[in-house]
Formats: structure tokens, sequence, C-alpha cells
């Protein structure tokens, strides 16, 4: 996140775009999901929008993978790729993590503690969307063992045994007990339960003239997986969402379905990038470079507007939503845009204060 591609690769930054913006979406849902009858057909339109949103995070795992694994990035030496990676993601989170923690020790939802400021920002919990940077900076550390492991064995033998882990990740560690410092770090933040995309990200980035070929030889059945699992998994969700009941295999047909859309969206990316042209192609290349900022400030720029429409007495869901998605969208593109523009600036010695 936050890398242009150049105009050989544009097809990764619409990719990244496009995942970071359906994150901010799938978020500015959660307020009409939590509050509207589960019952009623304006939740399960809510539900829908956010299953249809839901593939940015594995989506930016397998990005994440795809990146570090281009020839370009495996030129570098594991100390300029740590050096660059951190540089990257640990500041802007770190002030990201203050400014979301400050005001919530104003209302009350967090007394004010260093020791509990930096225990919720190394867990990633200050706000929704933080343990994606969280579980990223474990893959970044084990970067040696994923430079291995592509080098040493094929993806045929390791991505099924990559995706039992990730199937299997989140219920092995909700059925053992932790010791209490290991479950108030990572319980729920660990990289296994990931490892699937960030893996497949890596075999794609290799080898990645041959996996745009394997996207386009394989385009009908991808885009069949695609048709046939997207409404089986929102009329799924909604389903279990609402209250109705329980499926079995609910998470396995989720899995299918971040598979199969990941792979979709990828194909159309390639397909499209070569037609961008003009301005258009400065409009994306500003969106991919300021879209780690608009993932982590988002969430803040929600919080802020429900609290000011609280005040105000706005509580109908429908016209609140809206208002939600053109605010914050606004808001968080616009300023990620016009900071990462000035801290440009500066950084080319452009700017006499």
């Amino acid at each position: 996140m936050g890398q242009p591609a150049s105009s050989r690769r544009r097809e990764l930054s619409l990719v990244n775009v496009a995942f970071c913006l359906g994150i901010v979406v799938f978020h500015c849902m959660s307020h009409p999901i939590t509050h509207l009858d589960r019952l009623s057909w304006q939740f399960a339109l809510a539900v829908t929008a956010q299953r249809v949103t839901c593939i940015g995070v594995p989506g930016f795992f397998f990005l994440s993978g795809l990146k570090f694994a281009l020839p370009a990035s495996r030129q570098r030496t594991l100390g300029q790729y740590y050096r660059s990676r951190f540089q990257r993601l640990i500041p802007p989170y770190l002030l990201a993590a203050a400014l979301h923690y400050f005001p919530f020790t104003l209302t009350g939802t967090y007394p004010f503690s260093l020791k509990n400021f930096a225990l919720l920002t190394i867990r990633g919990s200050l706000s929704a969307q933080f343990y994606y940077v969280i579980v990223l900076l474990q893959f970044i550390l084990l970067a040696p063992l994923f430079r291995f492991l592509m080098q040493r064995y094929s993806p045929v033998l390791l991505l099924p045994l990559a995706l039992t882990v990730t199937r299997l990740s989140g219920e092995f560690f909700c059925g053992i007990t932790l010791p209490s410092w290991l479950a108030a770090l990572y319980s729920g933040h660990q990289f296994t339960d990931a490892i699937f995309y960030y893996l497949a990200g890596c075999f794609a980035g290799a080898g990645y003239e041959d996996f745009l070929k394997l996207l386009e030889k394989n385009r009908p059945l991808i885009t069949w997986l695609f048709v046939l699992s997207t409404p089986t998994a929102i009329a799924a969700s909604v389903y279990t969402s609402s209250g109705r009941g329980e499926l079995p295999y609910l998470e396995s047909l989720n899995i299918l379905f971040f598979i199969s859309y990941a792979l979709f969206l990828y194909d159309w990316a390639v397909r499209l990038a070569p037609r961008i042209r003009g301005r258009a192609v400065q409009l994306l290349e500003e969106l991919d470079g300021a879209s780690y900022l608009i993932y982590l400030y988002h969430c803040l720029a929600i919080t802020a507007l429900d609290g000011a429409a609280r005040r105000l007495g706005l509580t109908r869901e429908g016209p609140l939503l809206l208002l939600r998605l053109a605010v914050v969208l606004s808001a968080t593109v616009a300023g990620a845009i016009l900071w990462q523009k000035l801290r440009t600036t500066v950084s080319r010695g452009k700017y006499h204060p």
C-alpha cells in the first residue's frame, strides 16, 4: 500500500485503490448494520454492501506478498527491505494510533496511560483497521522465511498447505489456552490467519508474467467461480447475520469467495490498465500513493462524523449513510492526497516558510 506502480504495473495501483476504497465503504456500513432491524430489507442491503467490499484486507495481503516477490524487490538486501518497509509503515501508524487514542481518552473510552496506549498500539486494537498493520509487520519480519519458501518449494505443494493453515488458524487459536501475555498481544492478530493470501501473492509476484498468462487462460473459470460464489456468500452472510440460523462451512465458502473475487478483480484491472491515460493516470497515482493514509484514518473520520450526527439529532439511517459515505470518502481521500503532496514538496526543498 502506498507505493505507486510504474506504467507497466498500473494494474497494481488499480487493485490497491479498489481494495482501499472498498474498506472505507465496508466500515461506513457498520453503523446501519448495528442499528437496523435484522429482518428488514435495509439490513440485508447493508450486509450485501459489506460483503461486496470485504475483499480489501485479504486483497491487501495478496498485494503485499506480490510486491515483495517482484524481481525489482528481490534485488534488495534484507536490510534495505526492512529499512524501507519500516520507514513507510511504522511512523505513520504510530502517529495515527496517537491521534485515535487521545480522543478516546477524552470521551472516557480508555483511561489515559502510556502503558495502555503502547499495548493497544502493539496489538492493533485502537481501531478496527489497525490489525492489518500488525499482521503485515509479522510477514515483513518473516521475509527470510518467505524468500526461502519461494526459492525452495513449488506453489502446487505449498499453497494447499497454506490454505489449510489459514482455514484452521482462527479455530486453533480460539481452541487453545495461550499464556496471558501472548493472548493480550496477538490473540486474533496472527499472520497464520492470512498466510494463504500472502504466500499466493509471493508466488504470483515471483512469476508475474506467468501469473498474468494464468489469469488470461483461466478467465472463464475465474468468472464463473466469482458469479457463483458471490450471491452464495452474500445470501449466507445475510442469513447468519440476521440471526435466522447458522450455516456449516461458512468460513470455507468465504475463502472461496475471496479467492475468486480477488482473481476476478485483478484480471479486470489488468485489462483496464492500458486504457488509463491523461489526467486519470495522475489521479490513480495520487490515490495509490495516499492509500495507506486513507486506510489509517478513515475510521477516525467515521467516528467524528457519527459523533457530530448524534449531537445534531440525525438518526435516520438512510440519509446518515449517504452523508457518511460522502463526507468520509471525500475527507480522507482529499486529506491524504494533500498531505502526500505537502510532504513531497517539503522533502524536495521547494517549500520555504
